[in-house]
Order: C-alpha cells, then sequence, then structure tokens
C-alpha cells in the first residue's frame, strides 16, 4: 500500500476514534445527575460507559501492539544488517529479565499477612508470592533509574 494511503487511512481511523469517543463522553455527562446512586448511573449510561471503556482497551491494546511489532522489527532488521549494535539492546533485555527471575523466585515469599485473614480475604500462597515478587521487581527498577539519574547527573558535574 502506497505510504500516502496509509497515512490518510490512518488519519480517518484516528479522527473516528476521538469522535466516537467524544460522542460517548457526552451521551455519559447527558444521561448524569448529581445526587444519583451508583445503580441510577449504571442504568442511565451504564452501557455508554462500558463501550468507553472497550475504546479505551483497544486503543491500548493497539498501541501496545503497534510498539511491540515496531521495536522487534526494527531489532531483528537492525542484528541482520549489523548485530554488534544490538548487543547492549540484548543486554538489557537480559537483565531486565533476571531481575524479574531473581524477584520472583529468590525474594518473594509465600507468607500471608494475619490482616488479610483476619479481615476475610482469601489469599494463596501463590498470590503471594506473585504479588510480593511483583512489588520487589517495581522497588528494584525504581532503585536503578533513580541511581542512574543521580550518577548521570553526579557525573555530568565532573565532565
Amino acid at each position: 500500500m502506497d505510504a500516502k494511503k496509509v497515512n490518510s487511512l490512518l488519519k480517518i481511523v484516528r479522527i473516528s476514534i476521538m469522535l466516537l469517543g467524544v460522542l460517548l463522553l457526552m451521551a455519559i455527562v447527558g444521561n448524569s445527575v448529581a445526587d444519583e446512586s451508583t445503580i441510577e448511573g449504571n442504568a442511565n449510561y451504564g452501557g455508554y460507559l462500558d463501550s468507553m471503556f472497550y475504546l479505551i482497551y483497544a486503543v491500548g491494546i493497539a498501541c501496545a501492539a503497534s510498539a511491540l511489532i515496531f521495536g522487534v522489527v526494527s531489532f531483528v532488521t537492525k542484528s541482520i544488517t549489523d548485530f554488534k549494535s544490538q548487543i547492549g539492546t540484548l543486554v538489557g533485555i537480559s537483565v531486565f529479565i533476571t531481575i524479574g527471575l531473581v524477584s520472583y523466585f529468590a525474594l518473594a515469599d509465600s507468607a500471608v499477612l494475619d490482616a488479610y485473614e483476619i479481615s476475610g480475604i482469601t489469599v494463596s500462597p501463590s498470590e503471594s508470592i506473585f504479588a510480593g515478587g511483583s512489588m520487589i521487581y517495581v522497588y528494584i527498577l525504581s532503585l536503578s533509574a533513580v541511581s542512574v539519574v543521580i550518577w548521570a547527573e553526579v557525573s555530568s558535574i565532573f565532565k
């Protein structure tokens, strides 16, 4: 397909999504009243709100898929032409995956807090490991990001 046709088609899709979002928003706001309960709100504009969420999900999935596909195609293309330039990317992905695996398998535990059990929330040990590993993963990545920013700023002072 010609680049001009693709660009025109994407503009039409983008404008259509925006118009649909604005129409759904107007329908939600138009059917909403100030002193309504959740049940009344669901009856008045619940269907419009569901449609808005589906639109948001579809756009989010499309954006994530296009970013992933673009990244993979770009990486493979550059790997074929110049593999040495992609070693840094492979190291970064490997470190990212390693930190995730260490967070999940080595650092997370299956302890369920008494506060959950007392409140009646049922948490299995596997859910506890998943949640704990995910939190530790985020903590490590956040600490790493802050450390890199501080290192870059301090090292730029001495250059």
